[in-house]
């Protein structure tokens, strides 16, 4: 069984706006029994036991600043005593300027460390949570801070998209998706662009297949 370390505020929601980031190479998509509402995506890596490292992203509609969100965080986790809470000062990230959170806890597994990215932009919190053994830590801890360093905001898909020309020919079919009566093609077409984007990462492929099977297939009985 694998177990989750997950910290969020009771009132957290899902956010709007388009957030991505790369896991590190080889994580798979974590496949939970009972998944939060709250929690958009996690990744589970390879481990020496059946506490295996994770990352997960969730969000939060806030109407505060990053620095006042971080204090609202630590008050939260004062009221746990079994834990122990760093700020680890600011984290560069691709969208801004972040917040590096430390969290020490014991689990049925030995200690743990749970390290926090949290970034505020436009009335979001987005909150990437990482979770591994104490003793693991400095086998991972590299490939966890690089990719709570790659996590960016845009208003859509594509805009997540750095190159102009791979941007512009995803965009446009992206926006005809739903318009052909050949859906089976539609469809395809979709696959093989999102395989041809591999280096926007496996959340950011889930998102595009996810929403554009959506628009090519908006009732449930018509999905292939």
């Amino acid at each position: 069984m694998h177990y989750i370390l997950i910290f969020l505020l009771t009132f957290a929601s899902l956010g709007a706006k388009y957030c991505n980031f790369i896991p590190p190479d080889g994580w798979e998509i974590a496949q939970l029994k009972n998944p939060s509402p709250y929690v958009q995506i996690g990744f589970i890596g390879k481990g020496s036991t059946d506490f295996r490292p994770s990352i997960n992203l969730a969000t939060e509609e806030v109407d505060v600043s990053l620095k006042e969100y971080v204090k609202a965080v630590k008050e939260l986790q004062a009221i746990d005593q079994s834990t122990t809470w760093r700020d680890l000062g600011k984290l560069t990230m691709r969208g801004g300027k972040g917040r590096l959170i430390e969290i020490s806890r014991k689990t049925p597994f030995g200690d743990s460390r749970i390290l926090q990215a949290i970034f505020v932009k436009g009335g979001t919190a987005y909150i990437l949570t990482a979770a591994v053994l104490k003793d693991d830590l400095p086998k991972y801890q590299a490939e966890i801070l690089k990719t709570f360093q790659s996590l960016t905001v845009a208003p859509d898909l594509w805009s997540l998209i750095p190159n102009s020309d791979q941007k512009n020919q995803f965009m446009s079919l992206f926006q005809s998706l739903g318009n052909s009566e050949d859906k089976g093609n539609e469809w395809n077409n979709l696959q093989n662009q999102v395989q041809n984007l591999a280096q926007m990462g496996p959340y950011w492929q889930f998102l595009a297949l996810q929403e554009g099977r959506e628009k090519i297939y908006p009732t449930k009985g018509e999905l292939p």
